[in-house]
This record gives structure tokens, sequence and C-alpha cells, in this order.
């Protein structure tokens, strides 16, 4: 019962504090899972990768993917109350004051500063994502190697760099993203197509 109230108010702080969209919870969940131990931090990446590729909001099936994996039915029963609640009680909260002063430039400058740090943190999340699955300093920040298995790592005085293939397919995604209109779910599917034949 403890395992599911921690999962519950977990994603309560999540749904309230989380502001920019699914990808900023990430590093709220990495920092709980290491509280708690619940799962290896693969899995974890595992959980949230599937989460990124999987049709819906992307917190939500996050969430619903912590939860099972914690607490099986009864986790995702507990992760998915604590992320929808206190979301739909803020956004009709929200909606009823917002039109009434979004245009004060007090509010205007709130915004402005939020928008900048939603950025860093969505930032935060890819690098930490990146060291955490062996892609970059696989090893240096930990005792364990995280290194790729079948990927063309790089090292340097026994240090390893990054893995040659997760950095070319990042730098070509994000490109993709950038100059193309192909959505972003084609884009994760195919991934993971082209992850069978070249890992």
């Amino acid at each position: 019962m403890l395992e599911l109230i921690n999962i519950f108010l977990l994603f309560v702080k999540i749904s309230a504090f989380s502001f920019g969209g699914g990808y900023v919870a990430f590093p709220i969940i990495q920092e709980a899972n290491e509280t708690y131990a619940w799962m290896s931090d693969m899995e974890l990446s595992n959980i949230l990768s599937l989460a990124g590729m999987s049709p819906g909001p992307v917190a939500i099936n996050g969430a619903v993917g912590v939860g099972y994996k914690v607490a099986g039915i009864p986790g995702v029963f507990a992760a998915f109350l604590g992320i929808a609640v206190p979301c739909a009680i803020i956004v009709t909260l929200v909606a009823t004051f917002f039109f009434k002063v979004y245009k004060k430039p007090a509010v205007s400058n709130i915004l402005y500063i939020l928008r900048a740090v939603i950025a860093g943190v969505i930032l935060y999340a890819g690098v930490n994502f990146a060291l955490k699955n062996g892609m970059i300093l696989a090893g240096v920040f930990e005792k364990s190697s995280r290194m790729i298995e079948g990927g063309w790592n790089v090292m340097s005085s026994s240090v390893h760099l990054f893995e040659v293939k997760s950095i070319v397919m990042t730098v070509a995604v994000f490109f993709m993203l950038l100059k193309t209109k192909v959505h972003p779910i084609f884009i994760i599917l195919g991934g993971g197509v082209l992850g069978i034949f070249i890992f």
C-alpha cells in the first residue's frame, strides 16, 4: 500500500509542476526511481522510450508504464489518478482565470521565463537520457559501464566518449524534425525498425 501511495504522490507532483509537456516529467521520474530503487536505469529508459513512441500524452504513457512495472495493475491506477486528477483541476482553474489576466505584463513575463526554463529542463532530460543509456560517456560518471553492445563505441585513453550510430541517429532525427514535415511518430517507428538492422 505504501508503494501505491508513493506512486500516486510522485505523479501528483509531476502533474502539478511539469510545465511544458510530458518530457519535462522525465527528470522527476528518474530522480524518484533513484530514491525508491524501483527498477534499473535501463528498464526505466525503456519505459520512457515506449512512452514517447506510444499514442497519447507522453506523461500519462510514462505514468502507466512506471506504475505497472512497480506495482502491476494497482500501480497503473495509482499513477494514472496521480497524473490525471491534478491536471484536470489545474487546467479548469487556469482556463477560468487565465483569459482574464493573460494580457498583463507580469503574466507575460512569467510565461517568457517559463519557456526558457522548460527548454533547459528538456535539454537536461535529453543529455541525462544519453548519459544513462551509453550514448555518451558510458561509465564515466558511474562505476558500471553502460556501453551499447553492438555499437561503434569511440574510446580515448580508456575513456568512453560516445557511440557513433546513436549520435548519428540523434543528429539525423534532429534535422529531420527541423527541416521536414514528417510526423515524429513515423520517425520513431522508423527508428525502431532501423534499430533491428544496425544494432
